[in-house]
């Protein structure tokens, strides 16, 4: 079986697990053990999304000391027995651990497939509203739309915007 550990500093590596017999114990045990930075205590299972049939399930540590946080920021939304924070804006510390389950057993999991995951995420949770930053030119007054042409135009012909780019004076 396949699962990704995600370092403090965001570097990922996809570890392959070959014990047969994997249950939720000897897994903690093993990220125990594997793991370069730990935060305070035990490793727990701390965020689980639902996903495709399955379920991504990260493991790691909710805390720590300073300088020690995972500088991975986990997708929005999962779901925790115990940390009432959003996912995304917890701090974990130490190393962090994703996994697949699917049909009670663990499955493979890639960073292509994490990153798949990861970006559906972004883009079902996505903050960004684009009819907000369109101007509707149609319905400005004309005194606004002058204001805009104006302002536009100082801009344009301000001599501090020309750079010292502007002339190639080298011999090629």
């Amino acid at each position: 079986m396949k699962f990704i550990q995600i370092f403090k500093d965001d570097k990922m590596d996809e570890i392959n697990y070959k014990d047969k017999k994997i249950n939720e114990i000897k897994i903690i045990k093993y990220l125990s053990k594997i793991s370069k930075s730990q935060g305070t205590g035990d490793i727990k299972k701390l965020y689980t999304w639902e996903y495709e049939n399955s379920s991504i399930i990260c493991y790691g540590w909710y805390d720590g000391e300073n300088g020690f946080e995972n500088k991975h920021e986990l997708p929005k939304s999962g779901n925790s027995e115990f940390i009432e924070e959003d996912s995304s804006v917890k701090k974990i510390y130490g190393d962090i651990f994703i996994f697949k389950y699917q049909n009670d057993n663990y499955i493979d999991i890639s960073i292509s497939d994490y990153s798949v995951f990861y970006s559906s995420q972004y883009e079902d949770y996505s903050d960004y509203d684009s009819e907000s930053d369109i101007i509707d030119e149609d319905n400005l007054s004309e005194e606004d739309n002058d204001d805009i042409l104006s302002k536009e135009y100082e801009f344009i012909n301000n001599d501090d915007n020309i750079s010292e780019l502007d002339y190639d004076n080298n011999d090629y």
